[in-house]
Formats: structure tokens, sequence, C-alpha cells
């Protein structure tokens, strides 16, 4: 595959640049050291995509080659004392970043995302039905969430960090409440007065409102799995997203 031989070929600019920040004398001792250690683990990550490539991606292979070169041609005493030194490590970290998140694109990796993100948006359903149904104070609480939780799930379909972030700051609310919405099933369920006030509210029997209280436990339950899954899967795969 065409992209194997690039990948290689970004290894070995990496190489080259390395061998350049050792004749840096624009750069501190442990800004060298930093940039030498991020560039072996880009050096490394690259070639062992390179060699468990699944799906050939020329063009991303090549856009991945451009930034290895830009920084090499960046690595000059002149050219970071142009752009400055926290510019020329930011370039530096984003090549470690690529080469990260590379293996979702060549070896098939991609796949587990999709697991991620279907956990995150049918976890966070059973929310938006339990939070309208325990009340005005829950359904605001919903509603606040409402923007963050569509720009999280537009962004995470696009490997975006934003997406990352807006997810791992919206799960706690939803997981909690599906937390309360099972132990609202027990408590229910072993109170028969519970029941019976339900029933009363919503003109039904005895039974209807157990069945409510069960489905409303479930929900809680299958919101409360379904983002804690979301929350490993993101993590875990927290590289993925740029």
């Amino acid at each position: 595959m065409k992209s194997e031989k690039v990948l290689k070929e970004v290894a070995s600019v990496i190489d080259e640049i390395k061998a350049r920040i050792d004749r840096l004398n624009v750069l501190k001792d442990k800004d060298k050291r930093k940039a030498l250690v991020l560039l072996d683990e880009a050096k490394r990550n690259f070639m062992e995509v390179a060699e468990n490539i699944a799906y050939d991606n020329e063009e991303l292979a090549n856009f991945f080659l451009k930034r290895a070169t830009k920084l090499k041609n960046s690595t000059s005493d002149k050219t970071i004392e142009k752009i400055g030194v926290k510019e020329y490590m930011n370039m530096v970290s984003q090549l470690n970043r690529y080469s990260k998140a590379a293996p979702y694109d060549f070896s098939g990796k991609v796949k587990e995302l999709q697991k991620a993100y279907r956990a995150f948006l049918f976890g966070m359903i059973p929310f938006y039905i339990i939070s309208g149904i325990f009340g005005p104070m829950y359904a605001i609480t919903a509603l606040i969430l409402v923007i963050p939780t569509l720009l999280a799930i537009l962004s995470l379909r696009k490997r975006g960090s934003l997406g990352l972030m807006l997810a791992f700051a919206v799960i706690p609310i939803p997981m909690v409440m599906g937390a309360f919405s099972v132990r609202y099933m027990v408590y229910a369920l072993t109170h028969q007065g519970e029941v019976q006030k339900i029933a009363e509210a919503l003109g039904r029997s005895i039974m209807v409102a157990q069945l409510i209280v069960v489905a409303i436990g479930l929900l809680g339950l299958a919101s409360l799995v379904l983002l804690g899954y979301a929350s490993y899967m993101l993590y875990k795969h927290r590289h993925a997203f740029l």
C-alpha cells in the first residue's frame, strides 16, 4: 500500500528533525528533551501504523508527511526565534497527537469510536425521558444540557476534541439521574404507599403504576450502563480526537 511507504517516510523525516534539534542553541535543554521524547513516540507510532495498515489512505499519509516536513523546515535557530519557542513546541506536540490518532484511520480502530458514540447517544435518550417524568426542576436541567449534548454529538462524529470535552462535561448529571431512578424504583416497589400515590395521581391501577415505576428504573439503569461504557471508551480512545 502506498500509505505504508509514506508513513515510513514520515518516520524518516522525524529522525532528521531529531538530529536538527540536537544542534539547536535557541532551545533550552528541558525543551530539547521534551521535544525528543515526543518525537521518539511519534516515530514509533507512525512505524507501528505503517506495519499494520488495514485501510489505505494516501491523502492522509501525505498530510502527515507535509506536517513533518514543515516541522523539519522550522527546526532552526532562526525560524524558532521568529515564531517563538512556544509555537515550535506546539508544532512538535501536534505531530505527536497526529501519530496517536493515525491508527484510527489506517488500522480500523475507528469502529471502537463508533461504539462509544452510539453508547453516548443512546445513553442520553433515557435521561431526557426520565427528566420529563420527575418534574419541572429536572426538566429544566435537561433543557440546559440540550445544546451541549447536541454539540457533543456533532463534534464526536467529526472526532473533534471539543466533542470529547463536552461529552465528559455532560455525562455526570445523566449518570446521577440514572442512579437516582434505579434507587427510586427500588424504594417505590418496596413501599406500597408510593405505588398507591402514583396510581391515584394517574387514575390507573396498582399494576400499571408498578409497571411505570419499573420502566423508570430500567430507563435509569440503561442510561447509567450506556453512559458508563461511553465514558470508559471515550477516555480509552481519547487520542483519536483532535
